[in-house]
């Protein structure tokens, strides 16, 4: 009887417009929170499902809303849309950016500020999923420091989205009136929808595998996930053929299929097809099933009055979590239970502030519409902003204040502190005497230098055979591109190896070219020397093809050219990305193996040097700010280094090949800075600037002398 009850006064209410599904908002929260904790945490693993989920909704919603439209007027007032979409998105993003780029300028080095200046232009415009898109699978910046504005990517894909969907959903009503259909529009918008998420879900499952980082940016490989939620807006007549008694059963089917999503969905997950169907398809069934009623009866957690008021503000949430954390990591070393609690209070305020200061009043009001509502709800606006704006202000200062106090450099776990520069300038005048002083000089440092060149936009200041004549990947068509020093020169020696040697170019070149050697570069970014396979990135799930048949270009060519010397260097995260998934000693046996197996390929007649990879330290980048000091940019040797140099140096004592270690040039007391004097080491936090490598080459030439090579 109660049931029966409840299903009948849901019924009737069900009618009713313009209230917002209190199961809906419920889901908003859910969507934002996890998807707060990923970016905060790293946990739930999936918890970048958020956004999918988020994708679901928006789709329903706003294709529900142009259906109401259609079915009233028998039209889709385009302008109309338009105009609601401005109001709902630009003004409380706008200010996002503008605090976001304001507190870049106060925070972040010049190169970060510039940077994050760039990104916030492409967020205006709605560009900015092809903008990461393309920083993502852009080598060098994939390794740089994230952009505060990074989640502006996903409003970019919805309003893309949302440019063309009315045109095609107006066209498709219209051709089920003109063809005589006009009482199957619904179904015949349903069939042309599900063509378009299966077209979107196939490429997504091809560009998922070739080109992840690009799938999970791309507004093709996602239209499906907000086709899916246009579907259920199609499909909602037949939603009131539910059972209300399988409702709760259903919503809460959708719900596990969620919260599983967030826990068997990981990085390296091929997503998002096809492992985004579960997050997706889960969050179509919990719309569905709250569909066509207004009682949701069992779902308390997702329509209580707390889960209501976040899914109100989870907009306002999106748009400032990001930027708090990022700045907030940036400014605060020690990162305990009292910074995360920090951290989420402030967006907690700032969010709240922002809604009910900038984006629910300007949601409600006329501007862009006219009218005399808007005079009469000038005044009440304008009284919100002198009464709140000085706690606005405050909650700002809050944040800023409160990532200060956080910050702790005793506690920090960076570095500890160097033991007493020791003057070896009178004992030692080599050149690599005269490095270890600087690098001392450099830990022991308080105050940062006036580096030359400055630090600006670190890219800049890669290797100039980085993109000369691209030769960060050498191929058949662009080798003979690839040649330094002297160039007509009947002696030679072959670079072996990925992008981290291809940034020891100018200090081999400085070592070689006096005694007269050619040096041809045969390397490729993220290709290694070892005969092994690696995937292209840390969030790619299949192998690299292309490395393996680099590899065997290269070892062919090796061979033809039969040159005297042979150095190789690769970088130590390769050892992250083998195929195997192999760890700790299996990865470092594998590796030994595998770079012993490339050793033995190399003519007999050449003498071959395995050069160590940089131990690296932290990217400038990201860790020179107006607030920071020199050790906050220092970096321990990794374990990764510590690997591949155990590896490395036992394949080379079996083929009696010279192995160099580096580390002493880079760090002391297995401590590394990220300049030395007045010079920037790293352009990001492995890989050489030209300056730095250039600088090297005498110390480079003094090892070769050092291990018996010579003019």
């Amino acid at each position: 009887m109660v049931l029966t009850a409840l299903r009948k006064r849901a019924l009737k209410k069900s009618g009713s417009k313009g209230s917002l599904r209190p199961d809906i908002q419920g889901l908003r929260a859910f969507a934002v929170v996890v998807v707060i904790l990923d970016h905060m945490l790293g946990w739930p693993s999936g918890g970048f499902v958020g956004v999918d989920i988020f994708f679901v909704i928006s789709g329903f919603v706003i294709t529900a809303s142009l259906l109401r439209e259609h079915g009233k007027t028998g039209h889709i007032s385009f302008a109309g849309f338009y105009r609601r979409r401005i109001k709902r998105i630009l003004p409380a993003s706008t200010l996002t950016l503008l605090v976001t780029v304001a507190a870049a300028s106060l925070f972040f080095g010049q190169g970060r500020f510039l940077s994050t200046t760039t990104d916030a232009i492409s967020a205006l415009f709605f560009s900015a999923n092809w903008n990461f898109a393309a920083a993502g699978t852009d080598y060098f910046q994939s390794a740089g420091p994230v952009s505060p504005l990074q989640h502006f990517w996903s409003l970019a894909v919805e309003e893309q989205f949302y440019f063309v969907w009315p045109w095609v959903l107006l066209g498709t009503l219209m051709l089920a009136v003109k063809t005589g259909r006009q009482g199957s529009a619904r179904t015949l918008g349903a069939l042309g929808i599900a063509i378009i998420c299966v077209a979107s879900f196939a490429w997504a499952m091809h560009e998922s595998t070739s080109s992840p980082t690009l799938a999970y940016f791309s507004t093709v490989s996602r239209a499906w996930e907000l086709g899916v939620g246009a579907l259920l807006a199609f499909l909602a007549p037949w939603a009131s053929r539910i059972p209300f008694a399988a409702r709760p059963f259903l919503a809460w089917a959708g719900t596990a299929g969620m919260i599983a999503s967030l826990f068997l969905i990981t990085s390296s997950s091929v997503f998002p097809a096809p492992t985004g169907l579960l997050p997706v398809l889960s969050a179509a069934l919990f719309i569905f099933a709250g569909t066509g009623t207004s009682e949701h009866p069992g779902l308390q957690p997702f329509t209580n009055s707390v889960s209501r008021y976040l899914g109100d503000i989870s907009y306002s949430l999106y748009l400032w979590h990001f930027p708090v954390i990022i700045f907030a990591e940036s400014l605060a070393l020690d990162r305990g239970v009292a910074f995360y609690a920090i951290v989420s209070v402030v967006i907690f305020t700032v969010s709240a502030y922002a809604y009910h200061l900038i984006e629910d009043p300007v949601r409600k009001s006329e501007w862009l519409t006219g009218g005399g509502r808007r005079m009469q709800n000038r005044q009440p606006i304008n009284q919100k902003y002198k009464m709140t704006a000085l706690s606005f202000l405050a909650v700002l200062t809050l944040a800023t204040t409160s990532a200060a106090v956080v910050s702790n450099p005793s506690t920090s776990a960076v570095t500890a502190a160097p033991a007493p520069l020791a003057d070896t300038s009178a004992e030692d005048t080599t050149p690599t005497g005269q490095l270890a002083v600087r690098i001392q000089a450099a830990l022991a440092a308080t105050d940062w230098p006036d580096f030359e060149p400055a630090i600006a936009n670190m890219a800049d200041q890669r290797v100039p055979q980085w993109t000369e004549n691209g030769c960060l990947d050498v191929t058949p068509g662009n080798i003979d591109s690839c040649v330094y020093g002297v160039l007509d020169s009947q002696k030679t020696a072959v670079v072996l190896g990925d992008s981290i040697a291809t940034s020891w170019l100018p200090a081999v070149i400085g070592a070689l070219e006096p005694n007269g050697y050619r040096v041809q570069a045969i390397t490729k970014q993220g290709c290694p020397f070892a005969r092994t396979e690696v995937f292209a990135n840390m969030s790619s799930t299949t192998p690299y093809a292309a490395c393996t048949a680099h590899k065997e270009w290269a070892a062919e060519r090796v061979n033809e050219l039969s040159p005297d010397l042979v150095i190789i260097s690769d970088s130590a995260l390769s050892i992250r990305r083998l195929v195997s998934k192999a760890s700790g000693p299996a990865a470092q046996a594998e590796w030994t193996a595998a770079y012993s197996s490339a050793l033995g390929s190399l003519p007999e007649s050449s003498k071959v040097v395995s050069l160590m990879t940089p131990p690296g330290a932290k990217n400038l980048q990201e860790c020179f700010t107006p607030l920071s000091k020199p050790s906050d940019c220092s970096a321990p040797v990794p374990a990764d280094w510590e690997t591949l140099k155990a590896a490395e140096s036992a394949a080379a004592a079996d083929h009696d090949a010279v192995f160099i270690d580096t580390k002493p040039w880079f760090c002391f007391q297995d401590v590394c800075p990220a300049f030395a004097g007045n010079r920037a080491i790293f352009a990001d936090a492995g890989h050489l600037t030209g300056a730095f490598s250039e600088e090297l080459g005498p110390v480079l030439a003094q090892a070769f002398r050092q291990s018996g090579i010579s003019g």
